[in-house]
């Protein structure tokens, strides 16, 4: 027996930190999580795994009081919290992290993890128990406030044991986060919102700590760091239920795997038990293709190890510049161009005379690092964010001073990070929003029913809130919502966060009918190298704001020198 198996075994000889039994919850008529029962003692890690839609984060959204349960029992030591309101599930020592990453933009990254604290403060919370009570409870806000004004020895101690813990937090991504103590959360990359917000979590050390896909977005190297981060807090005998699509961390990090489908929960046990149960292969990797369409073999050897983590020791190799920019493609003017574009942010020179082309009717990948640029071209061919100089072409069209508004209408669509529905909205209000620089209603609803054609799932849930469905559906709505506005140009930011293997796959072929069936050209900006290479034409890598590599995307599918670029390592000059 190795120490994981000690480890598993006496766990479970602990107190129940979470008790939950017979948990199901319906969406108009359909069943996201349906009796769902499972203990998670002190000091023990669980993961729920299984495809997108399987009910997983529904999971944690009722345990954490985002949602209400329809049925079933959610105990926290005993005590009864099920229906709780949100603050008064953290009250009682739950902290969580959300699958598309919540940090606040305005505030810094010191100010976003000392909010996570909020809780465990007494002298600065005096009447903290009225929030309970709407009629009086503006009497808890005027204490607070008052005793930020005028501060008392208690308050004092307070906000030093505060400055403690949040100290302690950025130590743990010290290399990330250290020197970016002060700036501004919307200026981070997605990877440090994420060690951001996973910082705010733990630091009031919950007596639960739910993480949602906390490498959601994050390439190889980065989910390694993170996977380190949380078996040190394992180590530390915190009390975890996790989220997680990358199978090599979920094996690495858990003494017990929850595997679920359909709502239910479909195996329990060790984590190589659980990822060897054939029928959990079946339903998180997809079952027999039948007339489905099947991957190219580059693509299947990608999907078969996009969750893997690798091994930091590796050896990357040098950099080389690619030589002729879209080859062939060159012949024919690009539907989209960036001419030698630089972009800052303050001081920061966020994009170093970057040029890219896309073709018409062509995928092109754009590649990089957190932090390498990527976003910020997106903002940039969106009219988000205005050069400094440089230029963007749409056909022979000059559009760098062009609206937003004025480039969808023109023909150019976005697919954005973390999908951006609005949550409240219903699936067909999602759809309509995408179409609203277009008069001509009549058409308008013929094109919702085309959606619903190609996109099934959507029509089956027409009237349902887009924020109560899983990732992958709503992905498909993004994808759907992009092409309400009839675009000939569609920017996808990180289309495959977050998604399992075989939603994956699905996404990517979905990506490749938009070029071979509707001749839109697509641009993705992508982590998953590998992934968005495997269908892409051409491809482009971002290492520190400049365009360090770029050909043909079959030249670059195994091209060590992209891994270099990537992930980074030595530095080399472009032509």
């Amino acid at each position: 027996m190795n120490l994981s198996e000690d480890h598993r075994r006496s766990v479970l000889e602990h107190p129940i930190v979470l008790r939950v039994r017979e948990l199901s919850k319906s969406f108009e008529g359909l069943k996201a999580v349906d009796g769902v029962s499972f203990d998670l003692h002190e000091g023990e890690v669980i993961s729920i795994i299984g495809p997108n839609g399987s009910g997983k984060s529904t999971t944690i959204n009722l345990i954490s009081g985002f949602i209400k349960p329809d049925s079933g029992i959610i105990d926290i030591d005993g005590e009864s919290i099920a229906g709780l309101a949100v603050p008064d599930v953290s009250e009682r020592g739950v902290s969580r992290t959300f699958q598309n990453g919540r940090v606040f933009g305005g505030l810094t990254v010191d100010e976003n993890i000392s909010l996570g604290f909020h809780r465990r403060l007494r002298a600065q919370r005096p009447l903290y128990g009225l929030q309970k009570y709407p009629v009086v409870r503006w009497l808890s806000l005027l204490g607070e406030v008052a005793c930020s004004l005028v501060t008392g020895p208690h308050t004092r101690e307070e906000n030093q044991e505060l400055h403690k813990r949040v100290d302690r937090e950025v130590d743990r991504f010290r290399e990330r986060l250290g020197s970016r103590r002060a700036d501004y959360a919307y200026t981070l990359s997605y990877a440090n919102r994420r060690r951001t917000e996973i910082a705010r979590a733990h630091i009031s050390e919950p007596r639960l700590l739910l993480l949602d896909e906390p490498t959601a977005g994050m390439n190889q190297s980065e989910t390694a760091e993170i996977l380190q981060q949380l078996q040190h807090l394992k180590a530390q005998g915190h009390t975890i239920l996790l989220v997680e699509h990358k199978i090599d961390l979920v094996t690495a990090l858990s003494d017990h795997v929850i595997a679920m489908d359909g709502g239910r929960i479909i195996a329990f046990g060790d984590p190589d038990n659980v990822r060897s149960n054939p029928e959990v292969v079946a339903a998180y990797l997809g079952k027999s293709r039948g007339t489905r369409k099947p991957a190219s073999a580059g693509q299947s050897d990608v999907l078969a190890k996009q969750n893997a983590i690798e091994d930091g020791d590796n050896a990357l190799v040098t950099v080389r510049n690619g030589d002729d920019r879209n080859g062939d493609d060159a012949a024919s003017s690009p539907l989209l161009s960036l001419r030698d574009v630089n972009v800052f942010y303050g001081q920061v020179h966020a994009l170093q005379n970057v040029s890219i082309d896309v073709p018409e009717g062509a995928i092109v990948s754009l590649l990089g690092g957190n932090a390498s640029g990527k976003s910020t071209t997106m903002k940039t061919i969106l009219g988000l964010k205005r050069p400094k100089d440089g230029k963007v072409f749409y056909g022979d069209d000059d559009i760098t001073g062009h609206s937003t508004r004025d480039r969808v209408r023109s023909g150019i669509a976005a697919v954005p990070e973390a999908r951006r529905m609005f949550p409240a909205m219903t699936v067909e209000e999602n759809l309509l929003s995408g179409a609203y620089t277009r008069s001509d209603a009549r058409a308008v609803s013929a094109d919702v029913q085309r959606m619903y054609e190609r996109f099934p799932r959507l029509g089956e849930r027409r009237r349902q809130q887009a924020g109560t469905m899983s990732g992958g559906e709503q992905q498909m709505l993004a994808f759907a919502r992009a092409l309400m506005s009839h675009p000939r140009i569609i920017c996808m930011d990180e289309p495959t966060m977050g998604l399992s293997p075989r939603l994956v796959e699905d996404v990517l072929e979905q990506i490749a009918r938009l070029r071979d069936e509707l001749g839109i050209s697509v641009l993705i900006v992508e982590q998953q190298a590998e992934l968005a290479l495997s269908i892409a034409d051409y491809g482009y890598v971002l290492q520190n704001g400049r365009i360090r590599l770029h050909g043909h995307a079959g030249d670059l599918l195994h091209n060590p020198a992209v891994q270099e670029a990537y992930l980074g390592g030595q530095k080399t000059q472009s032509k």
